[in-house]
């Protein structure tokens, strides 16, 4: 009975961590599809679900006040920057998810395991993840769809004690859009970088 109930509550956890739609992700605290953010992975749920719901606020809160967004190199050359702090993150992301020209988003990613080999410098407490599928899929309504497959590099951190709320929660410090090492992109393809300049 004991093996039967721990089987449960691991399949619920994983449930909660991959799960894909928002009508079959189980509700955390007061019916809301947002996991409490107390591991990287978890705000790798959250940044799906703000995605797929497109509500900026909720993406917001995944992000360290030091956040950086690197660019691809072909984003880097077009808007003369290598990335984006918190601030222009925000705004770029909020004008994606908020645009009439955009009908539906809808985002599945894959992650890989953590590496916690970056922990040797700071940040402290700090790992990264490498998202190893990306399937990103924004529709507009003029019927053209823009694909984002690129890997991508996240990085997080444990909460600072005299800034954020809890040392349990953690954020979202850096994250870098990966370069494709496949063959050239088709017209729908896009960067994930590409989609935040878009709109903007």
């Amino acid at each position: 009975m004991k093996a039967q109930l721990t089987c449960a509550l691991v399949l619920v956890a994983l449930a909660a961590l991959f799960g894909c739609d928002d009508e079959e992700s189980p509700r955390i605290g007061n019916g809301s599809v947002y996991a409490i953010p107390i591991a990287p992975e978890s705000l790798i749920v959250n940044l799906q679900h703000s995605y797929r719901r497109r509500e900026i606020e909720e993406y917001a809160k995944l992000l360290a006040p030091e956040f950086k967004f690197y660019f691809q190199p072909v984003e880097q050359g077009t808007i003369g920057k290598e990335y984006w702090n918190r601030n222009e993150e925000s705004t770029g992301t909020r004008a994606l998810l908020t645009t009439p020209e955009v009908s539906q988003i809808r985002l599945t990613l894959i992650p890989g395991g953590r590496d916690s080999t970056i922990d040797h410098a700071p940040p402290a407490d700090s790992v990264r993840i490498r998202i190893l599928t990306t399937d990103l899929q924004v529709d507009q309504t003029n019927e053209i769809t823009w694909v984002v497959t690129d890997q991508q590099d996240m990085f997080f951190r444990r909460g600072h004690p005299l800034t954020e709320r809890t040392l349990s929660h953690w954020f979202m410090y850096e994250w870098h859009d990966l370069p494709s090492l496949g063959s050239a992109r088709a017209s729908t393809r896009m960067t994930w970088g590409g989609l935040k300049i878009r709109y903007k």
